[in-house]
């Protein structure tokens, strides 16, 4: 009885030992996968183990979604990011996705990845369970207890080396929908900036047909007052064609009038030409004779002035001489 219960203090105190252990390796790699922001989860599972060597099921808080994951009910930021504004609710060009279609796509896929969370934090509690029976069953076996326990503590190692593993593969996957999140991100607002410019070059379009419309209605006023105008044009010119035609006709009329009137004052005029230099004929006799008449004129007036100046000096001499003599 005493070296059964040597043994079994014995084998209880490997038991604590082996759990010891098991914790401190699994609290020596949770520091170094919570050591990168993008990989730390608030649902890592810890598997820890009570002096008696039983397994115990993790708490329930810490089996909540990891971080970066969207939870089943949205914050009420993401509801009120999820609603699209007035200026969205336009129709988009043929073959582009409105924000309401990629916000279905994001659930569907957040939908799909709770599911996988959900199988995978399922498969996880069934392999606790197992575990625990198997521990339980070690326990009752203590002939066998190290063993199994050594088996326990193998399979609890790679059981937490398959944790690592889904945690890196929740990380990336997590990373993959950041970036496919902000690759939409970067769609949608492409998306929006094209139709922000297709709504611009809508309404300049508007805007220059309006523009069009009003010249048009404005040219179209034009050429009726233009037709008018034409036609009373029109009207007037076939008055004024009618008017030239007689305004003509009495132009020849006094063209005739004029041209005989032309010609019987050329003929005057001939005739007053011819007596006109008929006179001066006359005239230049006249002259020629006045002329010499005026040369004999003032030849005689010449003589007469030299003959008054020298009986003009006798008369001089003569009293001179009279005037010494008394």
């Amino acid at each position: 009885v005493f070296s059964r219960l040597r043994r079994r203090s014995g084998m209880g105190s490997q038991s604590k030992l082996s759990g010891d252990e098991v914790t401190s390796t699994r609290d020596d790699k949770e520091p170094q996968q919570s050591a990168s922001p993008n990989t730390q989860h608030k649902g890592s599972i810890n598997c820890t183990s009570d002096p008696s060597g039983d397994v115990l099921s993790p708490p329930r808080e810490e089996r909540s979604a990891p971080e970066g994951t969207s939870s089943p009910t949205p914050h009420a930021s993401d509801r009120s990011e999820d609603k699209p504004s007035t200026s969205q609710n336009q129709a988009l060009p043929e073959g582009y996705l409105s924000n309401t279609q990629v916000q279905e796509l994001l659930k569907q896929q957040e939908l799909q990845f709770e599911q996988k969370l959900l199988l995978a934090e399922v498969k996880a509690n069934e392999n606790e369970k197992k575990l625990r029976e198997q521990m339980k069953s070690d326990q009752r076996n203590s002939s066998s207890f190290s063993d199994s326990m050594a088996e326990v503590t193998q399979s609890r190692d790679a059981l937490l080396k398959m944790v690592g593993q889904y945690k890196d593969m929740l990380a990336q996957l997590v990373s993959e929908k950041e970036k496919e999140k902000n690759e939409q991100d970067e769609k949608i607002k492409g998306l929006e900036i094209q139709r922000d410019q297709a709504i611009d070059d809508l309404a300049n379009v508007e805007n220059a047909f309006s523009d069009v419309h009003r010249k048009y209605e404005r040219t179209k006023q034009v050429v009726d007052t233009l037709r008018r105008n034409e036609e009373t044009l029109r009207g007037a010119c076939e008055d004024y064609e009618a008017k030239l035609r007689r305004q003509e006709e009495k132009f020849l009329e006094f063209q005739k009038h004029a041209e005989e009137k032309i010609q019987q004052a050329n003929e005057e005029f001939e005739g007053m030409r011819r007596s006109n230099d008929q006179e001066m004929t006359k005239m230049a006799a006249l002259l020629k004779k006045a002329e010499m008449k005026i040369v004999s004129l003032q030849d005689a007036l010449d003589r007469k002035s030299r003959e008054n100046q020298e009986l003009t000096q006798l008369c001089d001499d003569l009293i001179s001489k009279v005037g010494s003599g008394s």
